[in-house]
């Protein structure tokens, strides 16, 4: 395997066992209470979306084709601290059968009718993505953790761009 893919492999578990750590310190409450500072979604609505892009790319490597846009959206994840650690287990265990890079077929839609398109890309540009997508929604829910549930004890680095913690490390 590639270097590079193998890092990008680790580096999406270790995404997905953040979000875990997370889940495992939530009440049912806290999971699904809507938060101020994050416009009124839930930290299980941003888990839930987490999830399902990372849902999507797996579900989808063999066929090479898949949308972000026409992900399956599944309420269960952002209500359910059980189903979405599942989500989470499962993802985990998919990303850890990947071998080798493969080129994709992304469906993409902009705001308006009849305003798609299809692209090119990688698995490796996808997964990616999905690090530095998840490491997004994670800063938003780490905001909401530290200013609104600070007995829940977060990981090291949760939230912050592989790029900043190069940068820092410089």
């Amino acid at each position: 395997m590639h270097p590079y893919m193998q890092a990008l492999i680790v580096y999406n578990i270790e995404v997905l066992e953040k979000v875990d750590v997370i889940l495992g310190q939530l009440s049912a409450d806290e999971f699904t209470n809507e938060q101020p500072l994050l416009f009124g979604s839930s930290i299980g609505q941003h888990v839930r979306h987490i999830l399902e892009f990372y849902e999507c790319l797996m579900g989808n490597v063999k066929s090479g084709s898949f949308s972000y846009d026409h992900r399956k959206r599944d309420l269960l994840l952002e209500t359910q601290l059980g189903k979405a650690r599942g989500s989470v287990a499962h993802s985990s265990q998919m990303l850890s059968t990947l071998i080798v890079d493969k080129a994709l077929r992304m469906s993409s839609e902009l705001p308006g009718e009849g305003l798609s398109s299809q692209q090119s890309t990688t698995l490796k540009r996808e997964l990616a993505y999905l690090a530095d997508h998840s490491v997004h929604h994670l800063a938003m829910v780490r905001i909401a953790l530290e200013q609104t549930l600070p007995h829940i004890v977060f990981p090291a680095e949760l939230g912050v761009a592989a790029s900043t913690r190069n940068h820092r490390t410089r």
